[in-house]
């Protein structure tokens, strides 16, 4: 599983930890230097910092501060949460879609199974030691954590057992308690150098050094048992629906779907103050703009402000999407169809990748000062270079979404 093959400061929070309450404060100008001119959660930026900078680089000042204290605290996926939802949604939508292939074909279990058994899945239990060093890290530090790694390599086929070598050389928070051990682990549970490196090893076999995004392990098979059919379906289906096609029959499906839709937006569509409005129905179901004020933090902020400032053709676009998805996940439901827990680890991983990428290039670490923290934020703010401005579009374009996680407020002068 992902986070067993991880840094520790990368593991995230439970769900239900308590959010960051975040506050965005304008100070007046002239204001002495050591009042607070922007504050993000527990980050503060004095008035004389923030003072000549424009309401859009307060707010990217924020909003890479928001990104810095996400990965301070552990609360990264809190920050990509409405964004998570929707690739959750997006993820449920193709399982249907895959679903309803194989049923227009016509293609039955006895197919399904036959084609497991020619590529079962495995779950695996392995343990490992890991020297960390992620790849954005200096060579010469990375060279140290290989060699570090080879050395205990070398140890464990000399004889001394796995599981005290790993207790004293992985750098895994908890593996001297643990030996090294992971939960047992399905493809996609890891990344996937790790998973191939142990997919490829016999039982009591040691890997060769391997290297993933986190540093560099040694891994030994302990067990491999095959995984039941019925666990393992959701990704037979997705795979035999890719080799049978399909796709424009589910693109005319889904236009006859949207075409049940009817549209409640009047003469002169705009975005409604209210929850309880309805904005589109079907049969069986409706979209309120309650809900739909949901889906809004998952879009990229360009969209979003198109829809704020009363674009008619953007909003009623949206809003058609937005319910189509829901007349699709209504359809999903009716099937019983949910998502596995390894389709779950791969949406969260891939966006704990792209925080990650930020975090390396604003050089955010968990546990960071808050002092430091405030500089780096500053710092990336003003940096120049290709990289660090790419890194801000991303950020800016995802504004919505870390605006939902660390709401911006702007109160009056006082």
């Amino acid at each position: 599983m992902e986070s067993d093959t991880r840094p520790s400061r990368r593991v995230h929070r439970a769900a239900h930890t308590a959010f960051l309450s975040t506050t965005l404060v304008l100070g007046l100008a002239g204001c002495a230097e050591e009042r607070v001119g922007l504050a993000v959660g527990e980050l503060e930026f004095t008035a004389e910092e923030v003072r000549t900078l424009p309401q859009t680089q307060l707010e990217r000042l924020a909003r890479i501060g928001a990104v810095g204290l996400a990965v301070r605290n552990g609360e990264i996926l809190h920050l990509g949460e409405p964004l998570l939802e929707l690739r959750r949604r997006e993820a449920l939508v193709e399982r249907l879609r895959d679903e309803l292939i194989l049923e227009w074909e016509d293609v039955d279990e006895e197919v399904l199974e036959a084609q497991y058994q020619a590529r079962p899945e495995w779950e695996l239990e392995v343990r490992h030691l890991v020297i960390l060093a992620e790849r954005w890290r200096p060579d010469e530090e990375r060279d140290r954590a290989r060699a570090r790694a080879e050395e205990g390599r070398e140890r464990t086929l000399a004889g001394e057992p796995f599981p005290e070598l790993a207790g004293e050389v992985s750098e895994e928070p908890g593996a001297e308690a643990r030996g090294g051990l992971l939960e047992p682990g399905r493809e996609g549970t890891w990344v996937s150098e790790f998973w191939e490196a142990a997919l490829a090893l016999e039982e009591g076999e040691v890997s060769p050094v391997v290297e993933t995004e986190y540093g560099f392990h040694v891994l030994k098979l302990e067990a491999r048992r095959e995984v039941p059919f019925a666990e393992a379906r959701e990704r037979v289906v997705s795979e035999v629906a890719a080799m049978i096609g399909g796709r424009t029959r589910w693109e005319e499906w889904m236009d006859d779907q949207r075409g049940t839709i009817q549209l409640e937006l009047g003469e002169k569509p705009e975005l409604p103050d209210s929850p309880e409005v309805v904005l589109a129905r079907w049969e069986g179901g409706e979209l309120t703009g309650g809900e739909f004020r949901d889906v809004l933090p998952a879009l990229r902020a360009d969209t979003v402000r198109r829809i704020e400032d009363g674009d008619e053709a953007t909003l009623t676009t949206g809003v058609l999407d937005a319910a189509l998805t829901s007349r699709l996940l209504q359809e999903a439901r009716s099937r019983d169809l949910e998502l596995p827990e390894a389709t779950i680890a791969r949406i969260e991983r891939e966006w704990t990748r792209t925080v990650d990428g930020w975090a390396a290039i604003f050089r955010f670490e968990p546990d960071l000062p808050l002092g430091q923290l405030r500089e780096r934020a500053l710092d990336g703010l003003t940096r120049t270079g290709q990289n660090v401005g790419l890194v801000r579009d991303e950020v800016d374009r995802r504004g919505p979404t870390l605006d939902r996680a660390y709401p911006i407020q702007q109160p009056g002068e006082g």
